[in-house]
């Protein structure tokens, strides 16, 4: 599963320091490649000591996608307008 090399999302209750601490997110709903796994609850979550990885991917147009999985090496989480988006979502 590709590593979160970078996480944008600071008010994420999974993120610490640019780091995810999910221990697997999910990409996209049906149209757009947002973080599913995105939070903003006040408890902290994920471990803190593993850095978070791809578990599923819904943009099934992306090139780095095969059969709703992440091929990419790694990817980058941010802000696209005022969504969280896979920044490394590319379509095919």
């Amino acid at each position: 599963m590709p590593l979160v090399n970078n996480c944008g999302a600071e008010d994420c209750a999974y993120n610490s320091d640019h780091n995810c601490h999910a221990l697997a997110i999910t990409i996209g709903e049906p149209r757009h490649a947002q973080c599913d796994t995105f939070t903003t609850v006040s408890q902290r979550g994920g471990d803190p000591d593993a850095i978070g990885h791809v578990g599923a991917c819904k943009m099934s147009d992306c090139r780095h996608n095969v059969d709703l999985e992440c091929q990419a090496p790694g990817i980058t989480i941010g802000y696209q307008q005022n969504t969280v988006d896979c920044l490394t979502y590319a379509p095919a």
